[in-house]
């Protein structure tokens, strides 16, 4: 082999060497080009609390985009019930519960359909009352439950007040001095409604209480509504 031989063999094996050393570098640089690019659309990694929050919002953010409008009425506050008038009721019935006596249980005069004599106006009429006893003064109770219907003056029967007890049955007590209740006014049984005073058509006779009960517009006897006779 020539000497030119020799020196072209040993730099045709560095040429060799270099251009393997070169296509390393080169595979070795796209590899990291690659790998970099690939690498850096990926988002950072994100907590779990933070994962939990972002799906919390998306979810409310659904919820509220896609609900559908509410389609139920609104609510509407129910009146209350009025408080019923007991004037001519007719799902009540009379003679209902206990009664108490407006006045003691002392008479002077009892329920009369027939004609009997009246000292004080000197003729004979019909006693559609009872007739209580009792001192000027002296407390007079409302017989039951009830509802005032009027307070007045009757030049017969004096000072006047007009109890609706329910069922159809209306109380007069008549002759009374003072009145602590008023017309419109509800009263319970027993309490007092004011004081004993005169009966004008009956003055010949000793301080009482006239007591009328009406049932539907016709007198009955108070002691028999009251369920007062034996």
């Amino acid at each position: 082999m020539s000497t030119e031989s020799r020196r072209k063999e040993p730099s045709k094996k560095l040429k060799i060497a270099f251009s393997a050393v070169c296509l390393s570098i080169i595979a070795v640089g796209a590899v990291v080009y690659f790998s970099t690019a690939g690498t850096s659309d990926v988002a950072e990694p994100t907590t779990i609390a933070e994962t939990t929050t972002e799906v919390q919002r998306a979810v409310t953010v659904k919820e509220t985009t896609t609900a559908a409008p509410s389609t139920a009425a609104p609510e509407t506050t129910k009146p209350q019930a009025e408080d019923t008038s007991m004037r001519q009721s007719e799902e009540n019935t009379p003679y209902k519960g206990s009664y108490e006596y407006p006045l003691g249980e002392s008479m002077l005069q009892g329920f009369s359909r027939q004609p009997v004599k009246n000292e004080t106006m000197g003729d004979y009429r019909s006693h559609t009352a009872v007739d209580f006893s009792g001192e000027a003064g002296s407390a007079v109770n409302a017989v039951n439950d009830g509802l005032v219907m009027d307070v007045y003056n009757d030049p017969l029967l004096g000072l006047t007040v007009q109890i609706d007890h329910g069922g159809k049955l209306v109380a007069y007590y008549c002759g009374m001095d003072s009145v602590s209740v008023k017309a419109g006014g509800r009263v319970d049984r027993g309490q007092q409604i004011g004081t004993l005073g005169k009966v004008p058509f009956e003055a010949s006779l000793e301080s009482h209480l006239h007591f009328e009960t009406r049932l539907d517009g016709e007198y009955v006897d108070p002691l028999s509504v009251m369920g007062k006779t034996e």
